[in-house]
């Protein structure tokens, strides 16, 4: 293992992802205060920036999500949040060239740092390549009430990878009714992963964290095996509130969405009445 890898032999990974506008900013802030290294080159919503510029491609999953040039560029983000961006990354990829100066030699500048932590929501598209390539890495799937995320503003998501469910946007009556059909498929995907990779993926309430972050987040910590002191899980969580925009959804008419959304919503375990 070269580019620095054997230093972090015995440290965790951590990703998280989910639909933007899910919470998991604040999710991911709650594990960067228990002691992860989240990267250099953040955005406001802490979503790791060297990952978007290697993945976020709708491209890349043309020919399904493990395919190597999936995996050369998961492969290259990893040495770059243990040993930093190289001059033959720059040359591979461009793009990088900006983040070179603030991710000179990623973790090894952070001996202290239980493991490294990436977030960014489109992270769950890779999910199961992920998982798949490093046996060590655990994943945080963020999920919100399906129908606050049909109202959301945040359709980033949609936009890009809605061909990946097979979702015709202009097909499906309003932008808010493809979205909610964007979050079905998504969660109906999580489950088939959880199913193959069991205790290595978490699949977090965003509503339930907000209530009581210092209870949800010890189970996490419990559940995934996560290193961490539990003694700082309500410092790590002290910031967290629930948003005004928890529960929006019944501020609107729910008409134009199909029975069978809403049947698929209370199916996945999210009451509507």
């Amino acid at each position: 293992m070269g580019n620095g890898w054997a230093m972090e032999t015995d440290k965790g990974i951590v990703f998280i992802g989910g639909l933007g506008g899910s919470g998991t900013r604040a999710v991911t802030e709650a594990i960067e205060n228990l002691g992860y290294y989240p990267g250099g080159n953040l955005n406001s919503a802490r979503d790791n920036l060297v990952f978007s510029v290697l993945m976020k491609h709708p491209v890349l999953l043309r020919n399904g999500s493990g395919t190597a040039a999936i995996r050369r560029r998961l492969t290259l983000h990893r040495s770059i949040m243990c040993s930093g961006v190289k001059f033959s990354d720059v040359f591979a990829h461009p793009g990088l060239l900006r983040y070179k100066k603030t991710e000179t030699n990623g973790l090894q500048d952070h001996p202290n740092a239980y493991g490294w932590l990436t977030k960014e929501p489109n992270s769950h598209l890779f999910m199961d390549t992920i998982l798949t390539m490093w046996p060590e890495a655990v994943f945080i799937h963020v999920s919100r009430h399906p129908l606050d995320m049909a109202f959301s503003n945040n359709k980033q998501q949609l936009q890009n990878w809605a061909w990946f469910f097979d979702i015709n946007i202009d097909a499906m009556g309003s932008i808010e009714a493809a979205q909610l059909e964007y979050w079905i498929a998504s969660e109906r995907r999580l489950r088939t992963i959880m199913k193959a990779f069991g205790s290595r993926v978490y699949n977090l309430k965003f509503e339930a964290f907000a209530i009581a972050p210092q209870e949800q987040l010890s189970a996490m910590i419990d559940a995934l095996g996560i290193k961490a002191d539990s003694e700082y899980a309500a410092k790590a969580v002290c910031n967290v509130k629930p948003p005004k925009t928890m529960g929006r959804w019944r501020k609107h008419d729910l008409s134009q969405f199909s029975a069978g959304q809403l049947d698929a919503c209370r199916e996945l375990g999210w009451p509507i009445e």
